[in-house]
């Protein structure tokens, strides 16, 4: 039996000692930008570490439903570090169908692409290891904020 068949499991072992990130969405979502073809947004992501150690948010991979059709499939870096017992705020890009604005109830599931620390997990990122924390929620889309106008500017 090869060696390397023999670590792999040892080394899963050691790394499934850290927790997954909590990774949930906060509901808020809004629009980006609309057009007659389509309607781009932001879905609001809240991600926090429970461990003891810094993790890396490598990805994100999801997948966007409205009225039970799937409209949307995305995939988004995470892009940070999270320090121990830190939360985060992501913004998920999507779009969505014509007509698709303010007050769309999308649905998101997917899943969080992370790795810790640690030399082991960075070894096991090599061999293609990634370890991930699902998601899923409803949001509903907001009207983007119009840019409030200085009382001073021209």
């Amino acid at each position: 039996m090869p060696l390397r068949l023999l670590i792999v499991p040892f080394l899963l072992l050691l790394t499934g000692c850290s927790a997954a990130p909590l990774v949930g969405l906060t509901g808020d979502a809004h629009v980006t930008n609309q057009t007659t073809a389509a309607t781009a947004g932001l879905v609001h992501v809240h991600v926090e570490n429970p461990n003891k150690t810094p993790i890396k948010l490598v990805e994100f991979d999801y997948t966007v439903s409205v009225s039970g059709q799937r409209s949307w499939t995305g995939r988004h870096s995470g892009d940070m570090v999270l320090a121990p017992g830190f939360d985060r705020m992501a913004e998920l890009p999507i779009v969505l169908p014509a007509g698709s604005g303010a007050g769309t109830r999308v649905k998101i599931h997917g899943s969080l692409h992370y790795l810790d620390s640690s030399t082991t997990a960075e070894t096991m990122a090599e061999w293609g290891y990634r370890p991930t924390a699902s998601f899923s929620g409803v949001a509903t889309m907001r009207a983007r904020a119009e840019p409030v106008a200085d009382a001073n500017g021209p």
